[in-house]
């Protein structure tokens, strides 16, 4: 009987203990620290196909300007990025006032085989 009562207090600190705003931040932060983590995990795919895009397109083309070079960076951030401006400016033809002309077929032409596109008949 004494074993369960003491069993008993344990928890009930233990329970006091994690409801404080201490331990709520601390568990909080490791909660995200792992969430970034396994997020990490899950996009290098994606990140590798993004780096190995961009590492075709600069190499293959040394006329670009600084401001040029940035806004492909810029662009190619992240998936959801490439899959905007290939249907925004391949697609859909808009003007676009950083890349143009052979810069942009080029450009379009990468992303075309770099296996980045959603599903692009939106």
């Amino acid at each position: 009987m004494r074993k369960i009562v003491l069993i008993i207090i344990q928890l009930i600190v233990i329970i006091l203990i994690l409801r404080t705003s201490y331990a709520q931040q601390f568990f909080s932060g490791v909660t995200e620290t792992v969430t970034g983590w396994f997020q990490a995990v899950v996009d290098v795919p994606e990140r590798s196909k993004i780096v190995k895009l961009r590492d075709r397109f600069m190499r293959n083309n040394m006329s670009l300007k600084p401001h040029q070079t940035d806004y492909v960076i810029e662009v190619t951030d992240t998936a959801d990025k490439v899959n905007k401006f290939y249907k925004l400016y391949c697609i859909k033809k808009d003007k676009n006032p950083y890349i143009f002309g052979a810069n942009l077929l080029k450009l379009c032409a990468e992303i075309e085989q770099s296996e980045l596109l959603f599903n692009t008949t939106d």
